[in-house]
């Protein structure tokens, strides 16, 4: 079981039940308040100062993901603007990434703005959500651009994205539409679903999803402040269901 704790940007390995802690990757509590004047309601600082080498820390990482072989990928993500790259044993390999110019009008390979989500084809080619510049990235597994996809007038604030089985990429919109959205892998929008609403059954910024093996999917909304599952109709079309994950790393 892994978990991502942005919060003290550190990723934890625990075992299959959770009782026992096995490994952790990153350095705890690594960065340092620079400005005390505090943003919105948030409660975070408007500046913060890392401390510490930079392949031993990360700066509110936000997902993760990992070739069949246990190589995994993070997205790193509030503070930094990056991707991480370890071996299977969490060894630092390499990482990529530069901070974008302010407004959201980035469009330079390589340059990111708030780096929230990577998907994984099986074609080994990563699907990196630049949320901040409304782009998917796609790069190699070295870290080489590949193209790139403008979401445009589709999602405002894409906050997970999620690649199936059947090789389709899933994206959540957290603002503005609150929909989810299918996409083949050359970019082209293929279905929406989804209503804002904090009723049972409407979207209030799903900040991450996933599908079991029963086909059910779950949501987890940072606006609704909730959990909910999804239980597809009976003679429901696949197509418009989001499907089972790529389970890279999993063995029977």
């Amino acid at each position: 079981m892994w978990a991502i704790d942005d919060g003290h940007e550190v990723i934890r390995i625990f075992s299959n039940d959770g009782k026992k802690l096995l490994q952790t990757i990153g350095t705890l509590n690594t960065t340092t308040e620079r400005n005390a004047v505090m943003t919105g309601n948030t409660g975070r600082p408007s500046y913060i100062q890392k401390t510490g080498p930079a392949n031993a820390t990360f700066g509110r990482q936000t997902d993760i993901a990992w070739l069949p072989d246990g190589t995994f990928f993070v997205t790193d993500g509030y503070e930094e603007t990056r991707v991480v790259k370890f071996d299977k044993d969490g060894k630092f390999l390499m990482a990529w990434g530069e901070r974008g110019e302010a407004g959201g009008k980035e469009m330079r390979p390589n340059y990111f703005n708030t780096v929230h989500g990577i998907a994984i084809d099986n074609q080994r080619r990563l699907y990196i959500n630049d949320r901040g510049n409304r782009r998917i990235q796609v790069f190699d597994e070295n870290g080489k651009f590949l193209t790139q996809w403008y979401l445009g007038d589709g999602p405002t604030a894409t906050y997970h994205i999620y690649m199936t089985a059947d090789q389709h990429l899933w994206a959540s919109d957290g603002h503005g539409n609150f929909k989810f959205y299918k996409y083949d892998l050359n970019g082209k929008l293929l279905y929406t679903w989804g209503t804002m609403t904090p009723e049972a059954g409407g979207l209030w910024g799903t900040h991450q999803f996933s599908v079991d093996q029963d086909g059910n999917l779950y949501t987890a909304e940072v606006w609704g402040g909730r959990p909910q599952k999804f239980v597809p109709r009976k003679g429901a079309d696949p197509a418009l269901l989001v499907g089972q994950p790529v389970r890279a790393a999993w063995t029977k």
